[in-house]
């Protein structure tokens, strides 16, 4: 299923993700079902922030509770790529299942690659316990990019 999300978000992912760079951005995607309405910006703690990414967790649980309280689900997660193109890693791909109690199909996974500063690619995607990567489509409001 596509997910949809508005261009302000998509902006504000971006400049995230580019304002952070060499060190990777990540956060979380709020919304209802597959219809993003706002991105969360959450601090990399991880000790190696070039390649990798951690979520503060206090801040992760705080996001929680406030998208309780908006009547908003966290449905997906973002963060870059700083040096490879968007597509999970490895180590994405364990952390989407270690994260999400053994279910992560539930979440929708944004990659942002900043291989080209001038040109980021963004590309969504859903992880299964399995461990396959599915691509998803990423419908915005609008119109259409153009590169």
């Amino acid at each position: 299923m596509a997910i949809f999300l508005p261009k302000k978000v998509i902006g504000n992912m971006f400049d995230h993700s580019l304002n952070l760079d060499p060190e990777e951005a990540c956060g979380v995607l709020l919304g209802n079902k597959n219809q993003v309405s706002e991105n969360i910006r959450i601090k990399n703690i991880h000790e190696e922030p070039l390649t990798r990414y951690t979520m503060d967790p206090n801040e992760l649980l705080k996001i929680t509770l406030e998208s309780e309280k908006k009547d908003l689900d966290i449905i997906g997660f973002y963060h870059s790529h700083v040096y490879t193109q968007a597509y999970p890693s490895s180590t994405d791909i364990k952390e989407a299942i270690t994260h999400s109690f053994g279910n992560p199909v539930n979440y929708y996974y944004i990659l942002i690659s900043l291989v080209e500063k001038n040109r980021p690619i963004m590309r969504a995607f859903k992880i299964d316990s399995q461990k396959n990567v599915h691509e998803e489509q990423i419908t915005f409001d609008g119109d259409q990019y153009r590169s």
